[in-house]
């Protein structure tokens, strides 16, 4: 299966899109959208995607009578995880004005229980994992191997687009767990209207919260997930570890406990190693 016709100028090889092990420079490249990306006012790239039900979906079949929203996600992306309850919870109150589908991208975190898909049997498989461990009630959908269509539009881990009956772009999340921001979108979108804004790049609020679930999206990749981990974001990593010690706190309030554990940590040596010096 191919998206034919879609550039991908975003990742110009798809050695580089199905990497192995997760890097420090793939955490830096996720934290902000490309200037040439897919934008709002764009229309969606042309696409063929397989549901988890096995049936095909292409723009025609998309596009019809209502907004539809993408949402990007995998296995392996605690960012995925964090989403998962705004998500649902955007869904129960717009899902009969707004068309929702999840995309199911590249590995974010590939270990050993989750490798980069290699097949599309393997990269469904991992589509109806994750619509079974989230229990997803609206459509989930596969991209190819190459990952075409995710590559068209700025291959992220856990962004969110949001377009009108058309295919033109009207909205875009960089982390689809900004709640509030998807929401008035979402609202102004299910009303006819075009949203007063047009983009949402909100860092810290997501990714700290989705420090919380670093230590169990990391196992369930496997121990390569973890090590890469340590190797490339080590303050993720550490944030992972110590968000536990906060139970039963929910996974998102333990990412930010966790983070302002951190933060207090770094200021207390600062202060230690300012009067050392001073000394």
């Amino acid at each position: 299966m191919s998206a034919a016709g879609i550039a991908s100028p975003i990742v110009r090889s798809t050695e580089d899109y199905r990497y192995k092990r997760f890097t420090t420079a793939l955490l830096f490249r996720d934290l902000r959208f490309r200037k040439d990306a897919a934008a709002p006012g764009d229309a969606f790239p042309e696409f063929t995607l397989i549901t988890t039900d096995g049936s095909c979906v292409s723009n025609a079949d998309v596009f019809v009578d209502k907004p539809v929203i993408f949402v990007f996600g995998s296995m392996t992306c605690p960012m995925t995880s964090s989403a998962a309850p705004s998500v649902q919870k955007l869904f129960d109150e717009f899902g009969d004005r707004v068309d929702f589908i999840m995309l199911y991208v590249r590995e974010a975190h590939p270990g050993e229980y989750f490798v980069q898909s290699e097949t599309m049997d393997e990269k469904l498989d991992y589509a109806r994992a994750l619509k079974d461990f989230y229990d997803i009630q609206w459509t989930v959908a596969a991209d190819n191997v190459d990952g075409d269509l995710h590559r068209a539009l700025d291959p992220k881990p856990n962004s969110a687009f949001l377009m009108d009956k058309n295919g033109t772009i009207l909205f875009r999340s960089l982390w689809a767990s900004d709640y509030e921001a998807l929401r008035q979108a979402l609202a102004a979108a299910a009303d006819g209207q075009t949203p007063v804004r047009s983009q949402s790049t909100k860092m810290i609020g997501p990714v700290v919260r989705a420090m919380g679930h670093v230590q169990e999206v990391m196992r369930r990749g496997g121990p390569q997930a973890v090590r890469d981990l340590w190797r490339a974001g080590f303050p993720m990593a550490l944030a992972g570890r110590i968000a536990p010690l906060f139970s039963p706190l929910s996974p998102d309030r333990r990412g930010i406990a966790a983070a302002l554990t951190l933060a207090l940590i770094m200021l207390i040596t600062l202060s230690a190693a300012t009067i050392w010096l001073a000394g």
